[in-house]
């Protein structure tokens, strides 16, 4: 692929600022003096259907392996499939997905899981970046409004749903999210983004990429944004406005021409609004009051990888993550250090195995507060753990076992055996059909077992009644065993189809679970976390692909979830809450004079729980792209032009207004984009 470059400007529908019109002009003037070293955007008619279902995967089995190839149910969002959908968040991009729920709370806030049990701190879906985790331990999740990149420098994002824990360990038991970056050798030139609309105020960015000696590439960027809050419905504006600067860099050589090297690491500060609603009957929680959150980071990850003299390959990687936020209930700092070694041997013909062993130490400071206080309030721990999985060719290029298990030793929730069994039947190149059973689990976070939370005062006459969640440290993990079989085809060289269906049963979900109130103190605990639910979800997932034209293409999903909950009064559902129908259609089409048309339909059923009710709704987003020269693109992007008349999910313990007070805003901007 040649050196490229992009350059991005968004503008409003209405360009009225002088300075926007004056970039224009500029861009204009100036494109025919670098269009032909520019590179061309991809159309729809470079990806075929089977180009598509042979794309490359690796986070399944922690080797390169194709879709249809993968006995999981496996999905992959492309650069191409970022680009045309107008996302300017990693959220935003994983609506593409079948099967991964993607719902935003507020300008900055989003519940994001696979197979039920969404929140703010949805906890069973494990996500990597580049093959960090970023799953935070302090609650089992993700902070999501600190996960950035430039979303340009994105080269996939592979999407796993089911159990992953043989390859990734604890925590990864809805499903694994590994988002992969390009090469630096595919980011060489200069990239700079810049532009703003309605809500997507501002925002500018920066990349270079260059050489490295004879085989080696680099690239450095710096990006920052600023994005405006949602509104209520009486048109007043939230506290909820998100602003980030982050800078980063990637290094790829080679040692030798049996081993290379990669490099990289990133930085930077976030500062995000936010309402902390009344959690105590004492000031400053006693209520509701804005302040902005501060978060500032750092990381850097390093890999070798090789082959050994006997033809086996090695991959070792280590990474340092820092995390420092403060917010008015709580402030953090957390550090984490992970080394991780796998080992992949042929020892004939029909087995491919794989090793590997990694370690972790994680140390947290918390600085309390009567909101949330951790009891210690610093800790230092180790997990560590080590897998082996086979891979058994039972018939020639037809019938494959995948058997496997991991032992992990984990400072919360002891000592987890989490194996696996899978089948791929390929009975001939476009047909396949596969099945799986695992067991895997999710150990508890730091915050389930040491930290007591102000949840809010008791209801009336008893509003002087602070109510504690109160942790317990003697948690066990909790479990799922999963049953999953899906069938893939491509039915002709313009249709495909991905089918899977799955059946999970949890035991030991970590949940609160109500006492009995004590006048004897006005902080007696009234709920604490504990080991008492079972629960059993089943759905079915269906992802299609039709290449109608050369230059028009459909992608469809729809995703069943069913979630069967016993009731319990004294253990009332705060997890577990779900849409049961999901489903989305995007059209594609490279129309006439180097114009595209990208156009999405989503739906999403309606969620209802315990302290949250959410109405069924469909929206509609929306792109207009035009290429006068090439690598020069102007194009106009509406999102959620169907606005639901609230946020897709209410969490009551995130803001603390009702549901239907909020929406999601309509989104509005322009886009101008340059390469050379």
């Amino acid at each position: 692929m040649k050196s490229t470059m992009w350059l991005k400007c968004r503008f409003q529908m209405q360009v009225t600022n002088p300075l926007q019109l004056c970039l224009l002009g500029v861009a204009l003037n100036l494109c025919p003096e670098f269009g032909a070293a520019a590179e061309a955007a991809p159309d729809i008619e470079t990806f075929s259907i089977n180009e598509l279902m042979q794309m490359e995967v690796s986070s399944a089995s922690r080797k390169s392996q194709t879709v249809s190839d993968t006995a999981a149910a496996a999905f992959v969002i492309s650069q191409e499939d970022i680009r045309r959908s107008g996302a300017t968040s990693i959220p935003d991009a994983l609506r593409l997905a079948p099967g991964i729920e993607v719902a935003q709370i507020n300008a900055s806030v989003w519940a994001v899981t696979a197979r039920g049990f969404n929140g703010r701190y949805a906890n069973k879906l494990l996500v990597l970046m580049d093959g960090r985790s970023v799953y935070t331990p302090l609650f089992s999740g993700v902070f999501w409004d600190l996960q950035d990149t430039m979303m340009e420098d994105i080269e996939r994002i592979e999407v796993i749903r089911g159990p992953g824990a043989v390859m990734w360990g604890a925590n990864a038991v809805n499903g694994v999210i590994n988002i992969i970056t390009k090469k630096a050798k595919d980011t060489q030139g200069n990239l700079f983004v810049a532009g703003g609309g309605n809500q997507e105020r501002g925002f500018a960015g920066y990349r270079y990429g260059g050489r490295v000696g004879d085989d080696g590439s680099y690239r450095v960027y710096a990006k920052t944004f600023e994005r405006n809050t949602f509104v209520n419905a009486a048109g007043e504006r939230l506290h909820d406005d998100w602003r980030s600067v982050q800078g980063g860099f990637r290094i790829d050589d080679r040692i030798s021409n049996d081993s290379r090297y990669t490099l990289q690491g990133d930085v930077y500060r976030k500062n995000v609004g936010n309402t902390v609603p009344a959690q105590t009957v004492v000031p400053p929680f006693n209520t509701p009051f804005n302040v902005d959150d501060h978060a500032e980071g750092a990381n850097l990850l390093g890999r070798w990888e090789g082959n050994f003299s006997d033809g086996s390959e090695f991959m070792l990687q280590g990474y340092y993550d820092r995390v420092n936020f403060s917010a008015a209930a709580l402030s953090d700092s957390q550090d984490m250090l992970d080394i991780d070694f796998q080992h992949r041997l042929h020892p004939n013909s029909d087995h491919d195995l794989m090793w590997g062993a990694s370690y972790r130490f994680i140390h947290s400071a918390a600085t309390n507060s009567a909101a949330i206080s951790f009891n210690p309030n610093s800790l230092g721990y180790h997990n560590g753990s080590v897998f082996v999985q086979d891979d058994i060719t039972l018939i020639d290029d037809t019938l494959r076992l995948t058997l496997g298990t991991k032992l992990e030793e984990s400072h919360f929730g002891n000592t987890q055996v989490q194996p696996n069994a899978r089948l791929m039947w390929t009975p001939d190149p476009k047909h396949s059909v596969w099945a799986s059973v695992s067991r895997a689990a999710r150990t508890p976070s730091r915050g389930e077992a040491q930290a007591n939370i102000a949840l809010g005062s008791a209801p009336p006459p008893f509003t002087m009644i602070q109510v504690i969640g109160q942790s317990d440290p003697k948690l066990r993990a909790e479990k799922v065993f999963a049953a999953e079989i899906g069938y893939r085809t491509q039915w002709t060289d313009k249709f495909s189809t991905d089918i899977t269906a799955f059946s999970n049963h949890y035991t030991d979900l970590i949940m609160f679970r109500q006492g009995v109130l004590d006048f004897a103190t006005l902080t007696q605990p009234m709920i604490w976390y504990n080991n008492s639910r079972e629960v059993t979800t089943r759905g079915i997932e269906i992802a299609s692909e039709w290449q109608v034209l050369d230059w028009m293409r459909f992608t469809g999903n729809y995703s069943h979830l069913k979630i069967e909950m016993p009731y319990d009064a004294a253990n009332p559902d705060t997890a577990g809450l779900s849409p049961r129908h999901r489903g989305s259609l995007r059209w594609q089409m490279d129309l006439p004079e180097k114009v595209k048309l990208d156009l999405t339909l989503r739906h999403v059923g309606k969620l209802a729980g315990v302290g949250q009710e959410v109405q069924a709704y469909t929206t509609f987003d929306a792109r207009l792209a035009y290429e006068p020269y090439t690598g020069l693109e102007l194009a106009v992007i509406a999102q959620n032009l169907f606005s639901p008349r609230h946020p897709e999910y209410h969490d009551s313990s995130a803001i603390s207004l009702p549901g239907s007070a909020l929406e999601v805003p309509r989104s509005i901007y322009g886009k101008l984009s340059w390469r050379f």
